[in-house]
């Protein structure tokens, strides 16, 4: 068990773990924040979780035990709904990088409540798996964190960072944001 004991305490794991919490913490908060406050701070925090899971070791599980799932459906719809109230208009965005785009002649439209939604509930139930302290569940946390990110809510957060981006940054928002102090 030394080896599981050694990714779980590395400074790459930490670090993530750190961030992933930060996040989970943040987003947990969508209530209290106004638009523009809400998308400054993911277009910091996003890029940070990317580049920390990114980081996370490579190892094997050490069981095929089905992990725990801390975030509830209802949850993870009340959190849905929340940032789709939050964005309101802005939370529509078009995807380029779905595999049905190939053969739709129309746009493919997602939501970055939706993305935000199901990054939180992986990270989240990683965050909660990591608080349990029993060293392999941690590790194997770890493990299924990565896998997750390399393929699925990896490719949603850089997704989800480009829509904000364009939230924040649009020329066309200008004449908003000065207008209402408000994104």
């Amino acid at each position: 068990m030394e080896d599981s004991r050694d990714i779980v305490f590395m400074r790459n794991t930490v670090e993530f773990v750190t961030v992933a919490a930060e996040f989970c913490n943040y987003i947990e908060r969508t209530g209290e924040q106004n638009r523009k406050d809400f998308v400054e701070t993911m277009l910091k925090i996003l890029p940070l979780l990317y580049l920390k899971a990114q980081m996370l070791p490579d190892d094997e599980r050490t069981n095929d035990d089905e992990a725990e799932d801390f975030v509830s459906e209802d949850s993870y719809e009340v959190l849905r709904i929340s940032l789709s109230d939050l964005l309101a208009e802005k939370d529509t965005y078009l995807d380029v990088f779905v595999e049905d785009m190939k053969y739709s002649d129309t746009p493919i439209t997602k939501n970055i409540s939706e993305d935000l939604a199901d990054i939180y509930q992986d990270v989240k139930n990683f965050v909660c798996l990591f608080q349990v302290g029993i060293n392999e569940i941690m590790h194997n946390a770890i493990i299924d964190c990565k896998e997750n990110f390399r393929r699925y809510w990896g490719q949603r957060l850089v997704n989800t960072q480009r829509a904000l981006h364009d939230i924040a940054y649009n020329t066309n928002l200008e004449d908003e944001y000065s207008e209402n102090d408000d994104f």
